[in-house]
């Protein structure tokens, strides 16, 4: 059997072990079920059209999340100016999980479960039609890069992808995203690529179109799919342009029938919209949108919320690979680089640019296929075994143990907090197997003193009623704290708050937790504010003495102090609350 032979079947096991039997989200619950938060709402279509035929009040929602909690609350739709409900997500999602829902449906008749589409037949159904297609990607990423590599570059890109970057994650794990089904879907229309341009005819051609339709009616901003088969082979000469026309102007039959493909497919969701609310077009996104002109680029590639070459530092190679790519083969590395440029300027441009609960950046793993090649020719640029081979070999492995830390982490470990990561808390737990002390902190604040304070200048405590803000319950209808405002005895140094924190309901969602605020001014100008998220380190029903360190910055000249709870319901009572100033060492 040759090298990516092997690897193919190395990386299909790898994903198969990791689903079924180190965290089969099927057989979980809740939040971490096979279909919650984002995956519930593309899904949603599926119950709505095929079992409770209420498409347009979803009145079956209540129930369901009540039931199942997906999501906290009803997340996967909006209610439309003519009362009616719209799904958030595209439909396309939908289209490409129902295999796995039909299998579920079937299921649970049989098996006497609910038919309810949430029940444990249903979450299988997805999850195990999720891997399937996690592995049909794989069977064709390796069909196309065999045709232009080695069978060593070939299996080595296949186990970098697998081994070493979030693909693990969104193939094996949290399969039923839309990341993964794109990427077979990427995959799949590189092979229709080349065999239309190989052998232009009407099934090569009906399957671009196919392609291209199902995956902008997944995520709409993936009509940029389109720039691959479009300049697929171009090197972008005049001459080459010319010739590329010429041969549709042959087979424009052809090319007309991928047209119309795509456009029959993408304008099920018109159809939608225009069923649910009256309008052919609706933004469903409401307030989350593009900053064009201020894409969140080094944010997306380096930031430690969420940056893909932090989080899976391999794709580095795979970059450095365009260079070989283009001596190798120009007129490949030309339209896969320009398409990549625009690809990730418009995710990087998404205001929500860490993409949620996020394992790096979640939105570029369906363009590997795209990305393979270069990393291909990066691997295939290596003919004999020397020091730089060495040296690349010892950073693969060491990103396979990362991808594997940090994916052992995102579940079990629980170090790795999805979508709220900091450089400051990715410093702390790196590779680490504990929390350190104080460490889960970095979170939400930039800094941590842990030596003995020395000298402390007293600014607020409960000893000083003129000063003192009291003691305080926040609640649903209390939000805030009263807030005192104090001028810094200096420009460098520490300030500590500390209080006693009780609650007997935890609010276990991330953005309403209580915040311990201390805000900074100069001149009166709000110039920025540390926190600390009080309910991430505390358990119902016990009293907790917690601390916020934040190291003067930007010559403030006053801080204030107060709590706020964040929109949450639930309630919480501080006590002995106190501000400190200190030099630090």
């Amino acid at each position: 059997m040759s090298f990516s032979k092997i690897s193919l079947w190395f990386s299909c096991i790898l994903m198969s072990v990791i689903a079924f039997f180190y965290y089969p989200k099927w057989n979980k619950e809740s939040t971490e079920a096979t279909i919650s938060w984002d995956i519930s709402g593309y899904y949603w279509y599926l119950p709505a059209f095929l079992i409770y035929e209420d498409v347009r009040q979803l009145g079956f929602s209540s129930s369901i999340i009540e039931k199942y909690r997906p999501t906290p609350a009803n997340l996967q739709s909006f209610k439309h100016k003519n009362n009616n409900y719209v799904l958030k997500y595209s439909s396309g999602q939908a289209l490409l999980m129902l295999p796995g829902f039909i299998c579920g449906h079937l299921s649970a008749k049989i098996l006497g479960y609910p038919q309810d589409g949430f029940s444990i037949p249903y979450q299988f159904g997805i999850f195990l039609w999720g891997l399937l297609v996690s592995l049909i990607g794989l069977f064709f990423l390796r069909k196309v890069l065999i045709l232009y590599f080695s069978e060593t570059a070939t299996g080595l890109t296949l186990l970098a992808i697998s081994f070493a970057t979030n693909f693990l994650e969104y193939g094996a794990i949290t399969n039923a995203m839309t990341h993964n089904f794109l990427f077979t879907l990427y995959a799949i229309l590189i092979f229709f690529t080349i065999k239309f341009y190989t052998s232009p005819t009407f099934k090569n051609a009906a399957g671009i179109g196919i392609i291209i339709g199902l995956m902008a009616l997944t995520r709409p901003t993936e009509i940029l799919s389109v720039m691959i088969p479009v300049l697929f082979g171009l090197s972008l000469s005049w001459k080459d342009i010319v010739s590329r026309l010429v041969f549709w102007g042959k087979a424009y039959e052809k090319v007309i029938v991928a047209v119309i493909a795509t456009g029959v497919i993408g304008s099920l969701q018109l159809f939608y919209w225009k069923f649910v609310s009256g309008d052919w077009l609706v933004y469903s996104y409401e307030d989350q949108g593009f900053s064009w002109l201020k894409p969140h680029v080094l944010d997306c590639l380096f930031s430690g919320r969420a940056g893909w070459l932090i989080y899976t530092p391999v794709m580095v190679l795979s970059l450095i690979g365009f260079y070989f790519l283009f001596k190798k083969n120009k007129p490949i590395a030309m339209p896969f680089l320009l398409f990549s440029v625009v690809f990730m300027y418009v995710t990087f441009a998404w205001d929500i640019w860490w993409y949620g609960g996020s394992v790096s950046q979640r939105a570029l793993v369906q363009i590997y296929p795209v990305l393979a090649f270069p990393l291909a020719a990066f691997f295939q640029s290596f003919t004999t075994i020397h020091l730089k081979s060495i040296l690349v070999t010892a950073f693969g492995l060491f990103c396979v143990h990362y991808n594997f830390w940090m994916t052992h982490h995102c579940h079990y470990g629980g170090l790795f907090v999805a979508g709220d990561m900091t450089s400051e808390y990715l410093k702390a737990i790196f590779l680490r197997e504990k929390m350190p002390p104080e460490g889960l902190k970095l979170l939400d604040t930039r800094k941590i003193y842990n030596k003995a304070i020395k000298n402390p200048l007293i600014l607020m405590s409960p000893q000083d009623t003129a000063t003192y803000i009291g003691n305080v319950c926040l609640n649903d209808t209390l939000q805030f704290s009263p807030a005192k405002k104090f001028s810094l005895p200096a420009k460098e140094g520490w300030l500590r708050a500390s209080a006693d924190f009780k609650t007997d309901n935890k609010e276990w969602e991330m953005w309403k937790m209580t915040q311990l605020v201390i805000k900074y001014y100069k001149n009166n100008k709000d110039l920025r504010s540390d926190v600390l998220r009080v309910q991430r380190h505390l358990n119902q029903g016990q009293k907790v003495h917690l601390w916020l360190d934040s190291k003067l910055r930007y010559e403030p000249d006053e801080a204030e102090i107060y709590l706020w709870n964040a929109e949450s319901k639930t309630s919480i009572c501080a006590e002995n609350i106190q501000l400190v100033f200190h030099k630090g060492e």
